[in-house]
């Protein structure tokens, strides 16, 4: 399974089609906020392929602000990522806690505008940065095996 994750795209939806219409396989694509009505659009431009979103500090939405995706046997926790710190906390404690405590193999967020892709915690921590700077997360799980990375433009 191969999953596509966007966060900040902040209305640049070009960017996201380009990476959506560049890379084979696409089963699921995950939006971690800021700009909630982009990831409702390609929702929309890709309708068969499934799609998560979550809204972000810029967004005013009556979303839920979390979800967790279970996908191939694992489980995703997808958050903005700003109820957690996650500019403040660079060791990501609160947010690495909720997704250790909903039982998450991974956890997917943005905010930060900074790409990470960290595999060393017990949760796999994935920012995928901003699209609009540049940058887009992967998750592919393959044979119960959750790999991630972050990738440019």
């Amino acid at each position: 399974m191969r999953i596509l994750v966007f966060s900040d795209s902040h209305r640049d939806i070009e960017s996201c089609i380009r990476v959506i219409n560049n890379i084979v396989g696409v089963d699921m694509i995950l939006h971690a906020g800021d700009h909630i009505s982009d990831a409702k659009e390609l929702c929309r431009m890709f309708p068969d392929i499934e799609f998560e979103y979550v809204p972000g500090n810029c967004d005013f939405s009556a979303d839920d602000q979390d979800v967790v995706v279970e996908a191939e046997g694992k489980k995703i926790f997808l958050t903005h990522g700003h109820g957690y710190s996650v500019k403040y906390d660079d060791t990501y404690t609160e947010l690495l806690k909720k997704a250790e405590a909903l039982g998450c193999d991974c956890a997917v967020f943005g905010h930060t505008h900074k790409s990470l892709c960290d595999p060393r915690k017990k949760v796999l921590l994935l920012n995928p940065g901003s699209i609009k700077n540049g940058t887009y997360g992967v998750i592919e799980i393959e044979n119960g095996v959750l790999k991630a990375a972050v990738c440019s433009l």
